[in-house]
């Protein structure tokens, strides 16, 4: 009976202050979300949010994450590109692994920031899902690459490495043009939109995965640096993916490799985390990532330029050398400068921009792109042709005309600048 008294006493009290508490809601500026036109209707899967009290068992993958089996895959582009950063193309044999099946929450991040373990998000755009109300179920957005990992740690996971993105994204073996299969983005995935989408939006793409190409780039674990080994240590961080704004085909390439300061953030970025099993399977011999996942085992390499793959270098021919001279091999990171050089290309290293030759790049108009600039940057509404010496030096002297990259490809920049 004393139980009873109790409980009803405290169910009163609890209401009561419910009542106290409860204020008007804000007026938001969040129009009501219009569903894509072929958006799916099966049920969402499970948000994967980890009991810090209660971790998964070592021997299977959390709940809301899917496994990844291991196997051999073709990464990057056997054509040239664009400053060569998806070439040489090279086969990589991958182990299990576990990924989010969804993108990481606004809800789930909150959760993380309300417990401590990560702090808040950095933006205070209206495109950044934290600060607009009612979209808890988007992804979380305007993180850094630190935040990114601490969301991941605080339930035991970690971020994946782009070799493992790029895995996911294509199939495995099935080597898909995109995470849904051969079809055009539009109706596929959330872009040349406004803003992000709800996870989820569209079908299941592959191993049942969704939003892998759309919604928001994705940050990973890996630094930027030429193919086909990992970076130890670099500049930016690599993300993946595409996203909400892209207008162009090209950005939802799963090949794409984009990259960041890890200490910026943005409205386009976001994080899906993976996970290491405890006795991965197909692991053996190949190399541990800092964060406990595994760099991939490096198989067949084509090189370009009629350079010949040595095991740990794509040679010049008649180049006997396995390294070429001031470098050593490191297992699992190919030829690695010494420190010494490192250190000593460090303290003598030029600015920037007294390094880059900018005569070199030529600057011609394209009417035929005025169109798009009007309608996509009507600040700039004149399209120019950029050619010539590299990417940065093409970027430094569209930048002084007041102009702004439409798209880029292998030795061009289409701008769109000021009349």
């Amino acid at each position: 009976m004393i139980q009873r008294e109790c409980l009803s006493l405290l169910t009163f009290v609890v209401v009561a202050l419910c009542f106290a508490c409860e204020k008007p809601k804000a007026a938001s500026r969040e129009e009501p979300e219009k569903p894509p036109a072929e958006m799916k209707t099966e049920p969402e899967p499970p948000s994967p949010i980890i009991n810090a009290a209660h971790p998964p068992k070592a021997e299977q993958c959390p709940e809301g994450m899917v496994e990844i089996p291991g196997g051999e895959f073709w990464v990057g582009t056997e054509r040239e590109v664009f400053d060569r950063e998806e070439n040489p193309q090279f086969l990589a044999r991958l182990p299990q692994f576990c990924v989010d099946r969804l993108e990481v929450s606004t809800a789930e991040y909150e959760s993380c920031v309300e417990r401590g373990k990560c702090t808040a998000p950095r933006g205070n755009m209206y495109t950044c899902n934290s600060v607009e109300k009612g979209r808890g179920d988007h992804p979380i957005n305007c993180i850094d690459h630190e935040q990114a990992r601490a969301v991941c740690r605080a339930r035991g996971a970690r971020l994946p490495t782009e070799i493992e993105w790029e895995y996911m994204a294509r199939g495995g073996a099935e080597m898909r043009a995109y995470s849904w299969g051969d079809a055009h983005p539009d109706g596929n995935t959330c872009w040349k939109s406004s803003g992000t989408c709800k996870r989820g939006s569209y079908g299941a793409e592959a191993f049942g995965l969704r939003d892998v190409i759309g919604n928001v780039w994705e940050w990973t674990d890996s630094w930027f640096g030429p193919y086909p080994w990992p970076a130890q240590t670099g500049r930016h961080k690599v993300n993946r993916g595409g996203g909400w704004s892209r207008r162009f085909e090209t950005w939802m390439r799963p090949t794409l490799r984009n990259r960041l300061d890890p200490k910026q953030s943005g409205s386009h970025l976001g994080v899906r985390c993976a996970f290491t099993l405890a006795s991965t399977r197909g692991a053996e011999g190949m190399t541990r990532t800092e964060s406990g996942g595994f760099h991939p085992a490096i198989v067949e390499v084509k090189c370009l330029d009629a350079h010949k793959w040595n095991g740990a270098r794509c040679a010049p021919p008649n180049d006997d050398l396995r390294c070429p001279p001031l470098t050593e091999e490191i297992p699992g990171f190919g030829c690695v400068k010494k420190p010494s050089e490192v250190n000593s290309a460090r303290s003598s290293a030029k600015s920037p921009q007294q390094s880059l030759d900018l005569k070199a790049v030529t600057r011609a108009r394209s009417p035929e792109f005025d169109a798009d600039c009007v309608a996509s940057n009507p600040a700039r509404p004149r399209a120019y042709h950029y050619t010539g010496a590299g990417h940065v030096e093409r970027n430094v002297v569209g930048k002084t005309h007041g102009c702004k990259n439409r798209d880029v490809g292998v030795g061009f920049n289409s701008a769109c600048c000021p009349e």
